[in-house]
């Protein structure tokens, strides 16, 4: 997309993960050796000096909750800036994969819970405490609920944070965190309106309004997005479209800011999400099956989600460099109801219809210095998640006279605080280092109750209650670090960080021996060494990080655990054993001339169980060597993007992207059946901006090849199901937005 000069962001190159030692290694030893030698090409005479080639922008991140130029970041950080953001269509969760290569989201529709993973970790349930923490902006998301969706306009960027981020994030965090960053509201005046149309019949709608009220120290924005299409499936039996999105947000901000005082900003944001649930329904197992077709003689899933939040933002200078924060949040979402039909299947096999309910609360109090030799952040952190489930299942096996039917009520109180502290000490003018410490305690109690029920849902018998369920932990979260800024190009770190996450209660338990039973956390041991560099005087970025992650505890969801000795058939989230992941981050960008640039990242990976819990003692249980699920040993993301100014004042932009997954399974097992394949997206751009710099038309197309691929299998052999949820299609999009 071309340009506009205001507003868009820095460019920066994609990111990579990925394991491999030797490639790494050398990559390595390359990046040190190679920035002497461009630094000497950089040191030309003043004559030379005029005609340096242009350069690969700087890009600033917030990732250590103060603002950092990321070359110089001890942390392995992947970013989409506002530009790429709006070239790439990014507007979900999923849209991360293969784009910042590390990333996995099993699901991949609004209406779904998304279990995002890092490095092959954080995909166990979706419903639990998650290995990957959500962030908007300060504000944490529990659990992986109404947290799918975010095409806001107002989005200035998207980190990836690689690795434990215990310390300044808080627990539950072993594998790293998502934070997504909206822009603060300023006096600078800006508003744009947008419009899309594209296949599937989707349509589109953005604006964006920012600038001063009035004449004082109040200034406003507002963010809106409406999306809506007919689905990407197809019902073979209804004759009609399904698995269509429907959603609309805003995000309102109002910012007090005095130039001496202090600096407070409100907002609010909201979702209404009418997206129907046939989205992995689509069955594998019926004569007539293909990509996206099911036979379901039920209607589109009825769906309504609401979900919004609030966040006051205060901050004040004290005296000698010290900054106040004070960040209070509130989130919470309704999802009622959700109605789904799984097995997809001309005769309706397992349906699920469920009410989810969560209201978090958090406040936080930091204390932040940027002195001359040292950097310090300090605080404390509450988070209150009230969280209640409601979930109504029947199911009618081949055969059965009537269908079985069953209702699960769990209502979960957590409250997790937090001490932390991190700091950053320039020992020398080239070495530094960090210590930092987070002690926490993690309580949860409530309840859960299993009943039989008719078919409307009412309850026939009890199978069991558990009204007093408590469970609690509590530990130290250490991260220590050394920096080497060799010269202005070449930066080295090297990092040691424990994390844990914490267990908890099972949801919708089926049995009281497993309602009851409460998993410790999974705790996390990480050691990670990386280079960052400019080479070719600012040309070429080149960041490389090694890691090396040790899992105690490891949570896994399994079915025929023993619990207490007593085997439990139904699936339970238990501590399974232990594992580890190990591999190599690699981003490349180079800036080919002044309007064009080149960005490759890769990531190499890989996962192994070296214990399993094994309850039956057969050999098709006993997984110690298997890869962890959704852990592609290698994934690739490459852009190609032109920017060519006409004589008229025009721009013309244009951009070409392809992103590669190697095969992964979806769970434990690594069986056939669980196989994810290998996947290959390739996405092209093109966009045209007027003389006057106010109207932009562009063109997008995703999918180009329309390759279809099963993403998640979902079996349930009892009641014949065997259904897939697939990727999105070839899809195209027209948009045309106007500046004023």
């Amino acid at each position: 997309m071309a340009q506009r000069g205001k507003g868009t962001g820095s460019r920066q190159g994609w990111r990579c993960v990925r394991p491999c030692g030797r490639l790494a290694a050398v990559a390595l030893v390359a990046a040190g050796i190679a920035s002497p030698a461009f630094a000497q090409d950089a040191a030309a005479p003043p004559a030379a000096a005029a005609s340096e080639p242009p350069q690969v922008q700087e890009v600033i991140v917030t990732s250590q909750r103060v603002q950092t130029v990321l070359g110089r970041t001890p942390l392995s950080v992947g970013v989409l800036d506002q530009h790429q953001i709006e070239t790439r269509g990014t507007a979900q969760l999923s849209d991360l994969v293969g784009v910042v290569p590390g990333v996995t989201v099993p699901n991949g529709f609004s209406n779904q819970p998304q279990a995002v993973g890092i490095r092959g970790v954080g995909v166990s349930s979706a419903a639990m405490s998650q290995a990957v923490g959500i962030y908007v902006d300060d504000v944490p998301i529990v659990r992986g609920y109404a947290s799918a969706l975010w095409d806001l306009p107002d989005i200035a960027r998207i980190e990836v944070l690689r690795g434990p981020q215990g310390t300044l994030y808080g627990q539950n965090l072993t594998a790293g965190a998502v934070r997504i960053i909206s822009i603060d509201p300023g006096a600078e005046r800006a508003a744009w309106v947008s419009g899309s149309l594209g296949n599937h019949d989707e349509y589109q709608a953005h604006a964006y309004f920012n600038g001063p009220i009035g004449d004082g120290p109040l200034s406003g924005s507002l963010a809106l997005s409406r999306r809506r299409n007919e689905g990407f499936g197809y019902n073979a039996t209804l004759d009609e479209h399904d698995n269509k999105l429907d959603a609309s947000q805003f995000r309102a901000k109002l910012r007090w800011q005095e130039p001496a005082g202090w600096d407070a900003i409100l907002a609010v944001d909201g979702l209404l999400d009418h997206s129907d649930t046939n989205t992995g329904n689509f069955p594998l197992n019926d004569p007539k099956a293909a990509p996206r077709v099911n036979f379901t003689s039920s209607t589109s899933g009825p769906f309504k989600r609401l979900a919004g939040g609030l966040e006051l933002k205060l901050s004040h200078a004290l005296e000698d460099g010290i900054q106040f924060h004070a960040i209070t949040g509130y989130r919470a979402f309704k999802d009622d109801p959700t109605v789904a039909d799984i097995g997809g299947l001309a005769i309706q096999r397992y349906l699920l219809a469920q009410k989810v309910h969560q209201k978090v609360f958090s406040q936080e109090l930091q204390l932040q210095a940027r002195q001359s030799d040292l950097d310090w952040t300090a605080g404390a952190m509450l988070v209150s998640d009230d969280f209640h489930f409601e979930r109504f299942v029947s199911m009618t096996p081949p055969g059965a006279p009537a269908s079985s039917n069953s209702d699960a009520i769990t209502h979960l109180e957590t409250t997790d605080f937090g001490l932390y502290g991190q700091a950053h000490y320039r020992w020398t003018e080239r070495l530094g280092l960090t210590a930092g410490l987070r002690a926490y305690r993690t309580g949860q109690t409530g309840a859960n109750q299993y009943w039989l029920a008719d078919e409307q849902g009412g309850h026939t018998q009890n199978v069991y209650q558990a009204p007093h369920l408590s469970t609690s932990s509590k530990g130290l979260l250490p991260r220590l670090g050394v920096d080497w800024q060799q010269d202005r190009d070449l930066f080295f770190y090297a990092s040691f960080a424990m994390g844990q996450k914490f267990g908890g209660f099972n949801r919708a338990a089926q049995s009281q021996r497993s309602a009851e039973f409460a998993t410790d956390p999974e705790k996390v041991t990480s050691w990670e060494l990386g280079s960052k560099s400019r080479l070719a005087g600012g040309q070429v970025k080149l960041d490389i990080a090694l890691f090396y992650n040790d899992y105690r505890d490891y949570l896994a969801s399994l079915s025929n655990a023993v619990i207490d000795g007593v085997h439990v058939a139904e699936p339970v989230l238990v501590n399974a054993g232990k594992a580890k992941t190990y591999g190599a981050d690699i981003d490349l960008g180079i800036k080919l001339a002044e309007h064009t640039d080149l960005s490759l990242s890769a990531e190499l990976l890989r996962t192994r169980f070296d214990q399993f819990e094994n309850p039956t003692g057969a050999a098709a249980s006993n997984y110690v060597g298997n890869q962890l699920p959704f852990a592609p040993q290698f994934s690739l993301g490459a852009s190609l993007e032109h920017v060519q100014p006409m004589p008229d004042g025009s721009s013309l932009g244009l951009s070409a992207s392809v992103q590669h997954l190697s095969r992964q399974y979806s769970d434990v097992q690594n069986t056939a059946l669980t196989s994810v394949p290998v996947q290959t997206c390739i996405n092209l751009g093109a966009s045209w901006l007027t003389p006057e710099r106010g109207w932009t038309f562009s063109l997008r197309v995703r999918n180009l090849t329309n390759r279809s691929y099963v993403l998640l299998r979902t079996r349930i052999p009892p009641a014949d199901v065997d259904a897939a949820f697939y990727n999105a299609p070839r899809t195209v999009l027209a948009t045309v937005r106007h500046d004023f």
